[in-house]
């Protein structure tokens, strides 16, 4: 009995350890995804720029426009097409559903930012944060527009808080792993259980 004991504790040592391993392995890959994405506007997409730049004011003669022929929305002469911060950045601020857009479907998404610059009148960096906000909660986003509109404070969603970035490493690092590895031990219970 005591034998079964150890050999028990020592499979559930293993399958832990495998866990933890699998679980780490899958971040690294989640980070360096971004790493594969095709370059944008003749940058590597994988050159970090985590914090952000500063601002340009966005002209009239800076506005996208929509060529009918192609059904897609072209960025101004004058528009450099860089973006504020890149996908870590967009993860960091807003969590994995803009980073996830922004590295799998990167012309998606750059007509998403180039739609919101031309019906909303502003700049690469305000669009940028915008879309992200609202990828990450549209009904949200939704509610601080429509707030905005009744003349209450308008929100920067460029901004990198350092109290947020901390919050996002936090979870990704510590409180997701163990919510995976607390659900499998939980179902691999059960499914115990039940033979």
């Amino acid at each position: 009995a005591q034998r079964t004991a150890q050999r028990t504790h020592t499979i559930s040592t293993r399958s832990q350890y495998n866990m933890i391993k699998q679980t780490l392995l899958l971040l690294v890959a989640l980070c360096s995804v971004n790493a594969f994405a095709p370059a944008q506007n003749g940058r590597s997409a994988s050159s970090l720029n985590i914090f952000g730049k500063a601002k340009a004011s966005a002209g009239k003669s800076s506005l996208p426009t929509f060529d009918r022929e192609t059904e897609e929305w072209v960025a101004a002469a004058t528009d450099d097409g860089e973006y504020p911060y890149d996908a870590v950045g967009s993860l960091l601020r807003h969590g994995p559903a803009p980073y996830i857009k922004r590295t799998t479907n990167p012309k998606g998404y750059e007509q998403a930012v180039l739609e919101y610059m031309a019906k909303a009148g502003v700049d690469r960096a305000e669009a940028t944060g915008n879309m992200d906000a609202k990828l990450n909660n549209a009904m949200d986003w939704a509610y601080q527009k429509s707030a905005e509109a009744k003349g209450a404070a308008k929100v920067d969603y460029t901004v990198l808080k350092e109290k947020d970035a901390a919050l996002s490493v936090i979870w990704a690092l510590f409180i997701s792993p163990l919510v995976v590895y607390t659900v499998v031990q939980t179902v691999s219970q059960i499914l115990k259980a039940l033979h």
